[in-house]
């Protein structure tokens, strides 16, 4: 049985942005930021992860906003256990505000060799929108000590479908990006999540959604563009530059078990699903007490865990093995739900070629909503 990967939350971040729903506060007390880095020490130690991992995602929040000596003792506890130099990936999460080569330099020696670094766009007013607390500018600056702290593997996080956005628009935040000479692009269109200010103001009126045609048009050229470029989609809003795919997040879409740590860390072992309390002191307490700090848990049946199989391997650009997952739950989806089947490759969405599920060029654009049909047959 494959090791289970480990994700590290850090929940910190300069401001709460407008459309992030993860869970992450604006905390400038450094007594809060001890009392994580301390706790976080203790769940390690509580949950054991494996000493070699098969990969390490440190993300957030904002992990780099802990100013150096919080930084510094944050990868300490990390190293205490875990083997971070043997471990095949291990990725942290940076926005460009709070990355400095100090910080690049200290990830880079306790081990993380690939970064992903938060810069949504490169147009000043849409960066406002966004509620990014950096410049355009800042994003070349946070790639620059990257590379010279050691860096090889770096990916962009970009942001595409903002209201008024244009074709033209989006093409530009990606050549721009594509001028700093990233190893991995990740390309989302933007979401109205519940409970997030944007929804908010979507629902009253302040914020209008982009055209859909224009997104869908933006999404197809992305594709087109960056496939020029010497860019892979292995995933619906991936694409793997000389850095190759993330395995972290290919773990998660192929269903593997993962252990969290951090305040709203959620973990998955066989079916079981526990996400740890959001809130850093209600965390920090449970640990700090020797109780787990688990929130909220369910144990999936297998035709749960089958459907949630085809919803998340279906955004592989090598779709969803059908096969593999009978043979791994002992639920065959082309039997359990023939329904969900049939209405998406009537549709032309996605094309089942006996053994696997993949999506089709029309397809792409609406790879949640197929994902989505197999949920609601379960």
């Amino acid at each position: 049985m494959a090791l289970p990967s480990l994700y590290v939350h850090v929940p910190f971040c300069v401001v709460k942005c407008g459309y992030c729903d993860f869970n992450s506060y604006v905390v400038d007390d450094a007594a809060v930021m001890d009392r994580f880095v301390r706790a976080l020490d203790l769940e390690l130690a509580a949950v054991a992860p494996p000493s070699v991992p098969p990969t390490v995602f440190v993300g957030g929040g904002t992990p780099t906003y802990l100013d150096a000596a919080r930084f510094e003792s944050f990868l300490a506890v990390l190293r205490t256990h875990v083997e971070l130099d043997r471990v095949a990936e291990v990725t942290i999460e940076a926005n460009p505000e709070s990355l400095d080569r100090t910080k690049a330099q200290l990830a880079f020696d306790a081990g993380f060799r690939r970064a992903s670094v938060g810069a949504q766009s490169f147009d000043a007013a849409r960066l406002r929108f966004l509620d990014r607390a950096h410049d355009a500018a800042a994003v070349g600056r946070a790639v620059a000590d990257l590379r010279a702290a050691g860096f090889e593997n770096i990916s962009l996080d970009l942001m595409f479908g903002l209201p008024g956005q244009t074709v033209a628009e989006w093409e530009r935040d990606l050549e721009t990006a594509l001028a700093l000479e990233p190893d991995h692009l990740s390309c989302y269109h933007l979401t109205f999540e519940p409970g997030t200010r944007l929804t908010r103001d979507h629902r009253q009126g302040r914020v209008a959604a982009n055209d859909e045609d224009e997104d869908k048009r933006m999404f197809l050229r992305t594709r087109e563009l960056l496939h020029a470029r010497g860019f892979e989609a292995y995933e619906v809003s991936n694409f793997a530059g000389p850095g190759g795919p993330c395995r972290h997040n290919d773990h998660y879409w192929l269903q593997g078990d993962y252990i969290g740590v951090g305040p709203g860390a959620s973990s998955h072992a066989g079916g079981w699903r526990g996400t740890n309390l959001k809130a850093v002191e209600a965390w920090a307490q449970a640990v700090e007490r020797g109780l787990p700090p688990t929130g909220e848990a369910e144990t999936l049946t297998r035709r749960q865990r089958a459907a949630e199989a085809v919803w998340l391997g279906v955004r592989r650009t090598a779709g969803v093995d059908l096969v593999a997952v009978a043979r791994r739950l002992g639920v065959d989806p082309r039997a359990a739900f023939e329904g969900a089947l049939r209405r998406v490759t009537a549709a032309g969405l996605a094309l089942c070629t006996g053994d696997s599920l993949v999506l089709t060029e029309e397809g792409l654009p609406f790879g949640d909503a197929v994902g989505t049909a197999f949920l609601e047959d379960v």
